[in-house]
């Protein structure tokens, strides 16, 4: 664990000074990671048409696969917070980067679309394992002070993972076809080196051992516990919605209704995850000084006017509408790291941060396939459903954060961060 620093010293130093050089490499771990992993889960997104027409399939049954990637997210996620809250942080993610990089490179040789499917699912573990392992890694570690905008940058990260994908795919699918993006997904396996011996460890077992056998002492039954997970799912449920209503489907719309080139698409998605790095440092930044649900509520209503531009009704102004969506729509789900650690104690805190943030997930897993559904087989258009679909969901969020139990508000438990979520 890290040294804190004076509190006088760290009130009037700037926030990125505080953190000493474990705490930036154990953060920069975190961040890595999530970024490999938004790299790898996105590039699936940018070319379900180039593999529709291959395998001769629609994109229903494409976006189908990104249900079952979701859904599998929660085994992976909550194995990962047992591993962790056993041996600790470090090792379920350096498993889940090398569990990738393994999927990724056998997606580029799969013969079939039944292979494709199954090796997508099968990487939905180990994305669900990074997220759980890298987010509390990081935010155990981090200084108190700052960890709202900490936890931004950290979910920001997902941004600049799927920019990589967008600028990658624009230059490589053109010239060597979308399985090369798979075989490039592969080669970050080798960072799990630096992690071995580079980045210290956060968790403390004795310590963690002792706080579960006092729980255990006070019976299983907790229902402060039980409530802080149900609404920690529920929250995650409408920020998972919100962001994949808005995004799983957006390249489809760009290369079917717009008609638009690869490298134009790129363009477009590139935009998106810039606004989306700004807006999640933003939102974090928010929370850090007005609390979560008013940081949400604000990115959440402000995406609102934006959503027209967003899906191209104003083709001129589309680039607008890309930043805004970025900014403001995909920037509720920096709060993540920080709202979800802070509501358990450290005994539990993996297993629990995994449970909530992917039950969120497989709630949210059916969004894409319904999305795709519904404009197969119902006749709307996709800007018509990206529109509806994203817009719901960013409103529940704020809503659900709002509304928040009273329990969610007790004084938060010890060893944890303890943000304000007013």
């Amino acid at each position: 664990m890290h040294t804190a620093l004076p509190a006088s010293r760290a009130q009037t130093q700037p926030w990125w000074k505080e953190p000493n050089k474990d705490q930036w490499r154990t953060f920069l771990a975190a961040w890595v990671g999530w970024v490999l992993d938004a790299f790898d889960f996105t590039i699936y997104l940018l070319v379900i048409p180039e593999m529709a027409k291959e395998f001769g399939v629609g994109v229903t049954v494409l976006a189908g696969s990104i249900t079952l990637t979701l859904l599998v997210r929660l085994v992976g996620g909550v194995a990962a917070g047992a591993m962790a809250d056993r041996w600790g942080r470090k090792l379920p993610l350096m498993i889940s980067i090398l569990w990738l990089a393994l999927c990724d490179g056998a997606v580029a040789l799969a013969p079939s679309i039944t292979w494709v499917l199954v090796l997508r699912t099968l990487f939905g573990f180990g994305m669900g394992a990074e997220w759980t392992s890298g987010a509390t890694l990081a935010m155990e570690n981090w200084p108190e002070r700052s960890r709202g905008i900490a936890s931004g940058i950290l979910h920001g990260g997902w941004a600049v993972g799927y920019l990589l994908a967008a600028v990658v795919s624009g230059f490589v699918v053109p010239l060597w076809g979308w399985r090369a993006l798979f075989v490039i997904a592969a080669v970050p396996a080798l960072l799990v080196l630096p992690i071995r011996y580079g980045v210290p460890e956060s968790f403390d077992r004795e310590k963690a051992l002792a706080e579960r056998r006092a729980r255990a002492s006070l019976g299983r039954t907790d229902p402060v516990l039980l409530t802080r997970l149900a609404w920690g799912s529920l929250v995650m449920a409408c920020n998972f919605g919100g962001y994949y209503g808005l995004t799983s489907l957006y390249p489809v719309l760009l290369k079917t209704e717009l008609g638009m080139t690869t490298q134009n698409v790129s363009v477009l998605v590139t935009i998106v995850n810039v606004g989306m790095l700004l807006g999640t440092a933003m939102c974090g930044a928010l929370a850090s000084r007005l609390g979560v649900a008013k940081a949400v509520a604000i990115a959440a209503f402000s995406m609102l006017p934006f959503l027209p531009l967003y899906v191209g009704l104003e083709p001129g102004l589309m680039w607008l509408g890309a930043f805004a969506g970025g900014f403001f729509g995909a920037a509720p789900p920096g709060i993540a790291p920080l709202l979800l650690t802070s509501l358990f104690p450290a005994s539990i805190r993996g297993k629990c941060v995994g449970l909530v943030f992917h039950v969120g997930a497989f709630v949210a897993a059916f969004i894409p396939t319904g999305m795709a559904a519904l404009v197969e087989h119902a006749g709307f258009s996709h800007a018509q459903v990206i529109m509806a679909v994203g817009g719901l969901c960013l409103v529940a969020m704020a809503l659900a954060l709002a509304l928040r139990p009273k329990s969610t508000l007790d004084e938060a438990p010890a060893e944890a961060p303890s943000p304000s979520l007013g």
